[in-house]
């Protein structure tokens, strides 16, 4: 039975913890809670909560007098929505100081939230959940998902032992399986951190924390990568938020890319991506990329790793052949059409991102990449050329409005493509697709209705808010998130006919499929701060005859 709740949740209020708790100034008599205070911020910077609570009353211990710390407390709480500890911290912190800028500022918001939880009213913030064990619909789909486990930091009273509240569960953005799939790395973009699990999700193994300081400097190129210039004194001093992660050199490294780095609100500078061994869970090497690090994709001869720059219409080249990470080196960066000739200091690149181009796929003989633009549709083309340099080839406009995601079939024969604003997936074949770009010789292609048929390209709308999709590794399926749909939706990959669906945790985005093709992992990351925090695991099941082909299942 498939159950869909709304409930009170009102500690993801669109207000950001994070954004509104700035560096505390250390303001307590006592020394060591000095100490305390700062090292309890950066764990709630972190989304540490429960430890930074743990720190900050060890500071209050010690001076019962320190302003600085019953106001970060205040946070701490804001975060775990419990409002009536986040008025009782700050109005200790106003008997203190009763000009308490900031606290006077957001009280009001913390006494409101509080009336409405003791009142027992519902708030406006929207927040959908499946419960455990529910099955997608219809039930005579040759397709089943079944949700077995799930990963979330909004309830921390789950009823079911399969439901693991965990605070590291932070916006989680993406999902990677390792080679062998036995370890799954999901990114929590805004709590700076890579959460890794066993393949079932039953248990939690490691968490890997993207922030660098001053010790970590022989993980960095001394220079900054390609043209790019750094305006900050220190650059490789940061917390970087990860997005997409993808394997190389036989699974061995996990390539993660950085939103941005955390001083640089904007996305100005040039970002970064750090490989990290799969085994050790060690980064070893960070690279510096072009600003707003989206997408991040391996050609299919081991040589390239292409990563999309959503913030100047690049994409950045390294070149990966060598099992040495020391010998690897940014190699070329790609101008999708054309590059902003200046940047506007005060401009943030992650609204005015120009083409805002974001996916990334190499055809199956590694001498072509496909680039997808969000803004203005189309998908880009580069090819190869003689001297190993890949060469700007065109842009062809009309198949969706805005590509996100870009795939290539596991025989490489055709090019499936999601668009979230129109909900839809198309399959283009590439051999056909690349011999009508050749014929046209000219650099912007518009598509007509006639051209498409011709092409053969199908499109099929899928749902609302189409996010990332995979295919399965073995069989014949697509599966896709839908954001505005929250729901998860299967489809045949060779006529995008819809199987079924299943609910899932507001908001979805990312997803991966396990090598074995029995398990599917789905993150909600949330909108606007509302929903999300949550990672959802389902068993794959095929159906034939009615008996499920699967070998096992998790105990």
């Amino acid at each position: 039975m498939l159950i869909v709740l709304i409930f009170n949740s009102i500690f993801s209020l669109s207000v950001s913890l994070i954004a509104l708790s700035e560096e505390p100034t250390p303001n307590c008599v006592n020394e060591s809670s000095n100490k305390l205070l700062l090292q309890a911020y950066e764990l709630q910077k972190n989304n540490n909560t429960s430890k930074a609570l743990e720190i900050y009353k060890k500071g209050i211990d010690l001076d019962k007098s320190c302003e600085a710390l019953y106001y970060e407390i205040g946070w701490s709480y804001w975060k775990l929505g419990e409002w009536k500890l986040v008025v009782d911290s700050w109005k200790s912190a106003l008997k203190i100081n009763p000009e308490h800028k900031n606290i006077k500022l957001y009280m009001d918001t913390a006494v409101e939230n509080l009336k409405i939880i003791n009142s027992g009213q519902k708030t406006n913030v929207f927040r959908k959940e499946t419960a455990l064990f529910s099955q997608s619909l219809p039930k005579d789909s040759p397709l089943q998902l079944t949700l077995i486990q799930r990963w979330q930091s909004y309830n921390k009273t789950p009823e079911l032992i399969s439901d693991h509240y965990d605070e590291d569960i932070f916006s989680p953005k993406s999902i990677q399986f390792s080679k062998n799939g036995e370890s799954v790395f999901v990114h929590s973009l805004e709590g700076h951190k890579t959460v890794v699990f066993n393949q079932d999700g039953s248990q939690k193994k490691h968490v890997i924390h993207h922030s660098f300081t001053s010790k970590d400097s022989p993980l960095f190129e001394k220079r900054p990568p390609f043209d790019y210039k750094f305006s900050y004194e220190n650059p490789n001093v940061f917390s970087g938020k990860p997005v997409e992660s993808v394997l190389s050199h036989n699974g061995k490294y996990l390539w993660v890319t950085y939103y941005r780095r955390s001083y640089d609100e904007l996305g100005q500078e040039p970002s970064a991506v750090s490989i990290i061994d799969t085994d050790s869970y060690k980064t070893e090497k960070v690279f510096g990329t072009g600003p707003i690090s989206k997408y991040i994709e391996k050609s299919h001869d081991d040589k390239w790793m292409a990563i999309s720059n959503w913030g100047d219409n690049t994409v950045s080249i390294y070149k990966i052949d060598n099992p040495n990470l020391k010998n690897i080196k940014p190699y070329q960066l790609l101008i999708v059409e054309k590059r902003p000739s200046a940047i506007n200091r005060k401009v943030n690149r992650d609204k005015l991102c120009g083409f805002c181009i974001r996916g990334l796929a190499f055809s199956k003989d590694s001498k072509y990449l496909f680039v997808s633009r969000m803004k203005g549709g189309g998908i880009s083309i580069f090819h190869l050329d003689k001297n190993n340099k890949f060469q700007y080839k065109a842009t062809v406009f009309g198949i969706q409005p805005g590509t996100r995601d870009l795939h290539l079939s596991l025989d490489g024969k055709f090019l499936f493509a999601g668009c979230n604003s129109s909900g839809t997936i198309a399959k283009i074949p590439v051999e056909d697709f690349l011999t009508f770009v050749d014929r046209k010789k000219t650099q912007t292609i518009e598509l007509t209705s006639l051209e498409i048929s011709n092409l053969k390209i199908l499109k099929q709308f899928i749902g609302l808010g189409v996010r990332s999709f995979k295919l399965h590794p073995t069989l014949n399926y697509i599966f896709s998130t839908s954001n505005n749909g929250s729901e998860v939706i299967m489809l045949k990959s060779d006529d995008l006919k819809v199987l079924g669906r299943i609910p899932v945790d507001s908001y979805p985005v990312g997803l991966g499929i396990s090598p074995s093709g029995k398990y599917l992992w789905v993150s909600s990351q949330g909108k606007n701060s509302q929903g999300g925090n949550s990672v959802s695991i389902f068993l794959i099941s095929e159906f034939l005859s009615q008996q499920i082909i699967l070998e096992d299942t998790p105990q």
